[in-house]
């Protein structure tokens, strides 16, 4: 058949020399798939073979492997990890994204050049814009005769926190002391906290799901360099949209804490969603997980640190995800108040 077909083609290239460059074309096509059709025929056995080695060994890696699902979403961006090792990815970078100006990537691949510039970019922009005094749009007053309720008496006594670290204010105007130190605990693959935490928080997700309530932890503890990146990822968004540096620098500190003013960076904060929601917006308050949040979670020391109404204290808009550590003590007094922190440190006197 070969043969034949070949023989045809030349037949007819050399009666009609127009038709000769179209007949060449199909002769070189066809030979190509013809032996590689012939030579798949011929080794069915092996390739079906090697497929199923394939098969096996996918299936094997994915169930062995399970944890560097985890270590790969902290290597890339935001992740969701829970207790018993599932987790969900919310919101992914590439490498161009964990660039920074020395080339190198939190999940220690280089990037080009042109990334590392680019982050260069955005870190000097960043820098320019807040370069300029920040002024407190905060207007409340303090309370002299603040009391708070003591665990061990059971009764109010007078507020005294102001060598308490779970209490420490980090907000767009103070920012974290370069003397600030504390040790970091690992709950689970990447996910980080301040150790004096970890059990807290611990204990506050058993108890969830002993209320038949899923909560996941999202964005641990990070560092001042993921920090950094996703702030100026933030920023970028803005500066794309043609807002000037300073005009990107303010949208971007509303939902992105300013590098240097995270509570990630400390391990005392955590954000959280919960099964069958895994967006971290307003909605996630009338989750179950969110419901529960804010019924529970200052029964194991958590304040929700950015609630809705006190955006003009915190300078950050309403997070119904986001809790921070506070002590129980403090955080029923917060929580049962609707105080945000900062209101609640100045009352007793640890901030100005």
């Amino acid at each position: 058949m070969k043969v034949r077909f070949q023989n045809r083609l030349l037949d007819i290239a050399k009666r009609n020399k127009a038709l000769k460059g179209p007949c060449m074309v199909v002769l070189v096509i066809w030979l190509f798939f013809y032996h590689v059709f012939h030579a798949l025929s011929h080794n069915l056995r092996k390739l079906t073979a090697a497929a199923g080695v394939c098969c096996i060994f996918m299936l094997t890696t994915s169930f062995t492997f399970a944890e560097d699902t985890v270590s790969d979403y902290a290597a890339y961006g935001v992740y969701v990890t829970a207790l018993d090792g599932s987790a969900y990815e919310v919101e992914t970078m590439d490498e161009t994204d964990l660039g920074v100006k020395d080339g190198y990537s939190e999940s220690g691949a280089n990037v080009s050049a042109d990334d590392a510039a680019d982050m260069s970019d955005l870190e000097d922009a960043i820098n320019r814009a807040s370069s300029t005094d920040v002024e407190s749009t905060s207007d409340f007053q303090s309370d002299e005769s603040a009391r708070i309720y003591s665990d061990e008496s059971g009764e109010y006594v007078n507020a005294d926190y102001a060598d308490d670290w779970s209490l420490i204010l980090i907000n767009k105007q103070n920012h974290i002391p370069d003397d600030y130190e504390f040790e970091l605990a690992t709950i689970r693959g990447n996910v980080k906290s301040d150790v004096r935490v970890m059990p807290h928080v611990l204990e506050m997700l058993k108890a969830a799901q002993e209320d038949g309530v899923n909560l996941y932890i999202c964005s641990p503890y990070r560092t001042p360099e993921k920090q950094k990146i996703l702030f100026a990822r933030k920023m970028q968004s803005y500066t794309k949209e043609g807002y000037s540096d300073e005009e990107a620098y303010e949208l971007a500190s509303q939902t992105v804490a300013i590098p240097g003013t995270s509570e990630h960076e400390v391990g005392l904060a955590f954000d959280f969603i919960t099964s069958g929601y895994q967006q971290l917006d307003a909605g996630f308050a009338e989750t179950d997980g969110g419901r529960w949040l804010k019924d529970h979670a200052e029964e194991y020391g958590f304040i929700l640190r950015y609630p809705s109404g006190k955006e003009d204290i915190t300078d950050i808009e309403f997070e119904p995800w986001h809790y921070r550590y506070v002590g129980e003590a403090a955080a029923r007094e917060i929580m049962d108040r609707g105080l945000c922190l900062e209101e609640y440190d100045k009352e007793i006197g640890l901030v100005d």
